[in-house]
């Protein structure tokens, strides 16, 4: 054998050699890793679209984080500025006030004082229209200053003369700022209440009032005219009484009246019973 020929046998066995170890590299080694790097990549292509969808909606979203912390800035309670039983009294009786005034009693119970701030409790108890009370309550809840109303009983009032009214008692804590933390807020709700829509606890059937006034009563009267707007009755005392329509008579009013049939609709209520009467000649 020549040396050229053992030469290029040496020299094409060393390439086979490096070829194999770098095919095996490949395949065994590097085809491994690139598998582990995929798997690891997976996760990271999902998390890289999840942050550009953020950063695709982050106008949106900053908008609506704007009008969350505006709309929590504004429900917020704040620590109360009065410091002693007169101060919160005061403060009751400016919430309480126009369309929320209601009659109320006001006694101190307990005083506990903590680092930054104070606890007043007291028991309030009053009377008044339920729809009032009702506003007054809202201007509690709803208010700014961190006023806790607990225990709250509601009896109606039956009698005629106060039918719409309420007696009313709760139990009201107040937290207020004993190291001035806060500058001064007003205290109206800043939030939109509640709108007041029917007094639940009014009776649906109640006694009816007796006839001071003298007005007509239509069960007891005799139809003696008809006009086109007006009607003349002899009412239960022996008396012509002209009724014009929306005109009041005991318990109701007149409606309507025709013409035609010679007749006239009254409108009464009954003590929460409704009840139409239709007079005729």
């Amino acid at each position: 054998m020549t040396y050229a020929i053992r030469n290029t046998l040496i020299i094409l066995g060393v390439w086979l050699v490096i070829a194999g170890a770098g095919w095996a590299r490949f395949y065994l080694v590097e085809d491994a890793e690139i598998n582990r790097l995929e798997e690891q990549l997976a996760p990271k292509k999902v998390t890289l679209q999840e942050h550009q969808t953020i950063a695709n909606n982050y106008e949106q979203l900053r908008k609506k984080y704007e009008e969350l912390k505006a709309e929590v800035d504004d429900n917020a309670k704040v620590l109360v500025r009065a410091r002693d039983a007169d101060e919160v009294y005061s403060n009751l009786i400016a919430l309480s006030a126009d369309s929320a005034f209601t009659y109320f009693n006001f006694i101190a119970t307990d005083s506990t004082h903590y680092d930054n701030f104070g606890l007043l409790k007291f028991d309030v108890s009053g009377e008044g229209y339920y729809r009032n009370f009702n506003k007054f309550i809202n201007r509690l809840e709803y208010g700014r200053s961190l006023f806790k109303v607990r225990d709250l009983t509601i009896e109606p009032i039956t009698n005629l003369e106060h039918l719409g009214k309420v007696h009313f008692s709760f139990k009201l804590q107040s937290l207020f700022d004993r190291d001035s933390l806060y500058q001064e807020y007003p205290t109206q709700p800043k939030a939109k209440m509640p709108v007041y829509t029917y007094n639940s606890f009014y009776p649906l059937i109640h006694d009816v009032e007796e006839n001071e006034e003298g007005l007509p009563d239509v069960e007891n009267s005799e139809l003696v005219s008809v006009a086109e707007d007006f009607v003349s009755l002899r009412d239960q005392n022996d008396n012509i009484k002209y009724i014009y329509k929306g005109d009041r008579v005991y318990l109701g009013k007149l409606i309507s009246v025709d013409t035609v049939n010679k007749s006239a609709t009254f409108r009464l209520n009954k003590g929460g019973i409704i009840k139409y009467i239709t007079r005729g000649l």
